[in-house]
């Protein structure tokens, strides 16, 4: 069975009737451009993670534009399989960094989250 084709697309399923910087969520942005693949969501997530893909968080959820999906049609060598051990080795530890920086950030948004929440319930109480 196919998935379920996501309402907006299936009401604009040209991607000619979306605008350039129009938000869509990584469902309909797989769903529009890629509906028989190979790109799913979980490919838009990896590319998210790996920097690879600008998104726009927003309520803990990932939106792109029809422009920040083509970034993924760019064919860039890839530096760190051509290099030397030395070259691999300190992209390894770049990837290592930034793995910690995300992480970071991501904990940062949680406790941002968290104080929000208790804001709100608490003037509610009031």
């Amino acid at each position: 069975m196919a998935p379920k084709l996501p309402r907006r697309v299936a009401a604009r399923p040209d991607p000619e009737q979306w605008g350039e910087d129009e938000l869509m969520n990584l469902a309909e942005a797989t769903a529009l451009f890629w509906p028989q693949g190979p790109i799913s969501e979980r490919t838009l997530r990896t590319a998210v993670r790996d920097r690879r893909l600008p998104i726009s968080l927003l309520a803990r959820k990932f939106y792109v534009t029809k422009a920040a999906l083509r970034v993924l049609s760019r064919c860039e060598p890839i530096a760190a399989r051509c290099g030397s051990a030395a070259d691999r080795e300190d992209t390894r530890a770049a990837n290592r960094e930034d793995a910690g920086v995300f992480e970071s950030d991501l904990a940062a948004i949680d406790k941002m989250a968290a104080r929000v929440g208790r804001g709100r319930r608490s003037s509610r109480e009031h």
